[in-house]
């Protein structure tokens, strides 16, 4: 019902308690009550329900929208804390939460995902080439997982990556597949200089129920042995 609805029904409401009322009283006092009086009953009613309809609606509306608005500005909060402000994926402690909670009886993977040489972007093309970098990566990756699938900046340069419910010989085939689109990204400095862009990954089986630290400290070594074979590879925790 909407409010000019709300308040029609309302002051309809009064006029016929107020005419009943009238009724009953000229019945038990025998009365005969002249047109005037009916008239008066239908007009100080209506008058009267439809001036206290009127605020009563306007602040039910109006709390309805502040109640509204509370819900979006709660929602977005949340947002923001639970994401990176750079990259928009999620925060480390976001990622931690929500991965350590995974309780499916299908096994999963962990990864961890490094982009390579990310201090000499930096240093030589400037923190915007490096920022750009990091939301070239964080978009590239997300774009090679599923719905389900978390991925959380944990790190300067450090992604972590949970797929839920594959077998770690799949978890190894995505994170090939991820490394090797963002191997081959067009991605350029803001003067228009060609930067080689790459991510050294480590990938370690997780299950429900297993700790999620050691997970992530066998994906950070695997990755780390990528990285000293000669990066933009993927290894497997050993």
């Amino acid at each position: 019902m909407n409010p000019v609805q709300t308040i029609l029904a309302c002051v309809a409401f009064g006029i016929i308690m107020t005419l009943l009322g009238l009724e009953v009283m000229t019945h038990a006092l025998h009365e005969d009550v002249k047109w005037p009086f009916w008239a008066f009953a239908v007009i100080c009613p209506a008058g009267i329900t439809a001036a206290i309809s009127i605020v009563l609606v306007g602040q039910v509306e109006t709390n309805r929208q502040m109640a509204r608005q509370l819900l979006e500005t709660q929602s977005e909060l949340i947002e923001l804390a639970n994401h990176d402000h750079l990259t928009g994926v999620l925060n480390r402690a976001a990622f931690y939460r929500e991965a350590a909670g995974y309780g499916d009886e299908a096994p999963a993977c962990v990864l961890l995902a490094d982009i390579d040489h990310f201090k000499a972007i930096n240093d030589e093309h400037g923190h915007a080439a490096g920022d750009s970098a990091l939301r070239l990566v964080a978009s590239t990756l997300s774009a090679a997982l599923r719905p389900d699938d978390l991925l959380g900046r944990v790190g300067g340069e450090e992604f972590a990556i949970l797929l839920t419910g594959l077998p770690f010989g799949l978890g190894m085939s995505i994170a090939e597949r991820a490394r090797g689109a963002i191997d081959a990204l067009d991605f350029k400095s803001p003067d228009g200089d060609p930067i080689a862009l790459s991510i050294s990954v480590g990938v370690a089986p997780y299950r429900a129920g297993w700790s999620l630290d050691n997970a992530l400290a066998q994906a950070d070594a695997a990755m780390y042995g990528a990285k000293r074979s000669g990066r933009n590879r993927v290894q497997a925790a050993g």
